[in-house]
């Protein structure tokens, strides 16, 4: 959080001095895109996120993702599963968004280990399924770290 403060000062002939204190608070909150088609699984990881202090925008595909990474361009990290019905897979997509300059960092889910092997780039991890809170909130701020360096 940022904070700012200003003290005006003003002279009263019947009180002698009254004072007013303006206080700008700025909070700088991470923005996550969550690519996942089942409803159930991006409802709870967006409120486990969003209880984090994240701001998560969702999206069921990949066609979804790409359109709102063109308008939230502050997005520090992209969750995405491997297995989506409609489109491009997680990977793929993680490969689309570098090939259209997005620089967030990637987080590609799976249960299926088989994807664990697949090669990455630096700044994308894979994280396999079943995962816990604890083990989500670190990877998604390692992830937005690693974001904020490269920009």
């Amino acid at each position: 959080m940022i904070f700012g403060a200003v003290v005006v000062t003003r002279p009263s002939p019947a009180l002698g001095c009254t004072f007013a204190s303006y206080w700008r608070v700025e909070v700088c909150v991470e923005e996550v895109l969550l690519v996942e088609d089942d409803v159930d699984v991006m409802e709870v990881t967006s409120l486990l996120l969003e209880d984090a202090g994240y701001q998560v925008w969702q999206a069921k595909n990949a066609a979804q993702a790409l359109r709102l990474v063109g308008e939230h361009p502050h997005i520090g990290a992209v969750f995405t599963d491997v297995n989506l019905r409609d489109g491009l897979n997680g990977i793929e997509l993680a490969y689309e968004l570098r090939s259209r300059g997005v620089d967030a960092s990637v987080i590609v889910v799976s249960g299926d280990l088989g994807w664990a092997d697949t090669p990455l780039k630096d700044d994308m991890r894979f994280l396999p399924k079943p995962f816990g809170r604890q083990t989500l909130l670190t990877v998604v701020e390692e992830a937005c770290a690693r974001t904020k360096k490269q920009r």
